[in-house]
């Protein structure tokens, strides 16, 4: 069965991702060597061209383990694949945070197909909606609400004008209502601020939409989390506020706190002392982490 049925779906034009190839090596002459999709003791094998123009499609988590000469046969360091194509944590990190240019883009992301969402770490943030159904009632809720009065309709209307704030970069304005909100555990807002974080729209500190989403114990958002810790540590070289993420992920709920398992147990592929932050997250909300298999 083939592990790439997408690629009948698409035929994408051939593209050039910018960055020199290491030894002048060709695309043509480097075989990018995969793991297999159902068998872990096979490997699949794809020409780096191939690969470049194509892209991982629905199991978008896929990357190269390897790579070798396709004339001579001998091993070649994974560097000979550009930083963009490569689709590791760092990759994705620095494509979902804006930091390069997503190598994919240009690929139709079927989502009719059961594809799923369109993934910001293969093809960049996302534009951000902030429209409205009704912008000037918004404003005007907005308003009443920013001078603290108590208005009713805030509880149905918080989505909104959270996405309000957000879509006109009215940042200090959007920090006072997702607190507001958080206070008062109104869940649907989080959603939005999952879209925010997505987006090209980043306000200048994400550590209170961080904090807002574990207050909320939205849990949905595991994987979100788990890639801004990623961005923290490759694009934003902040590793404070990874920390900071990863102590949030465990108060927000088990499906985050399992990502914090599974970082602990990864020490090869998490820079340190991100493996040994989260056992300290887990522990510090009472949490054990058991012993890797």
């Amino acid at each position: 069965m083939s592990n790439r049925p997408y690629l009948d779906a698409v035929s994408p034009a051939p593209i050039t991702i910018p960055g020199p190839l290491l030894m002048d090596r060709a695309p043509d002459d480097v075989i990018a060597v995969f793991d297999n999709y159902y068998w872990k003791d096979v490997e699949d094998e794809y020409p780096l061209a191939e690969w470049m123009a194509h892209g991982p499609g629905p199991r978008h988590g896929r990357r190269p383990r390897r790579a070798r000469s396709r004339s001579t046969g001998e091993d070649l360091p994974l560097s000979v694949i550009p930083l963009a194509a490569r689709n590791n944590r760092e990759s994705r990190a620095l494509i979902a945070a804006g930091k390069i240019e997503p190598p994919w883009r240009h690929i139709r992301w079927l989502v009719e197909d059961g594809w799923g969402d369109p993934p910001c770490e293969v093809l960049g943030p996302r534009p951000f909606d902030g429209s409205v159904p009704d912008p000037a009632a918004t404003d005007l809720l907005t308003k009443h609400v920013l001078a603290c009065a108590q208005i009713p309709e805030f509880e149905a209307s918080a989505p909104a004008v959270v996405r309000r704030l957000a879509g006109e970069r009215r940042w200090e304005d959007f920090e006072t209502v997702v607190r507001m909100a958080t206070a008062a555990d109104l869940a649907d807002v989080a959603p939005v601020l999952c879209d925010v974080l997505r987006s090209d729209t980043r306000p200048p500190r994400l550590d209170h939409i961080v904090d807002a989403l574990a207050r909320l114990m939205h849990d949905e958002a595991a994987d979100l989390l788990e890639s801004l810790v990623a961005q923290f540590v490759y694009a934003f070289d902040d590793p404070p506020a990874a920390r900071h993420c990863l102590r949030a992920m465990a108060r927000t709920g088990p499906h985050c706190r399992v990502r914090l398992i599974l970082m602990s147990w990864d020490p090869d592929s998490w820079p340190p002392p991100l493996p040994e932050w989260a056992v300290e997250a887990m522990e510090a909300v009472g949490e054990h982490v058991p012993p890797r298999p």
